[in-house]
């Protein structure tokens, strides 16, 4: 596991007033403590930033960026 690296993009994208339900989803994840919450609290975000995509409010890179940073965040750089 992953020891909590930094998530600057995932922190811009929280910042946002706009993007209040993601900033609660970010919250949640890194306030988990057992593996499989954390599991599915970074699943549920990245439905959150397919939702976003779809409606053309982030682009697929900024998509990636946080998608990988969640991922990094849970399962560590190697994942």
């Amino acid at each position: 596991m992953s020891t909590n690296p930094a998530m600057p993009a995932c922190e811009a994208l929280a910042a946002d007033p706009a993007r209040y339900i993601f900033k609660q989803l970010l919250t949640g994840l890194k306030e988990a403590d057992l593996y499989e919450e954390k599991s599915c609290r970074v699943n549920r975000i990245g439905g959150y930033l397919a939702a976003l995509l779809e409606c053309d409010v982030i682009t697929v890179e900024q998509s990636q960026a946080l998608r990988n940073e969640t991922h990094t965040f849970v399962w560590g750089q190697e994942a």
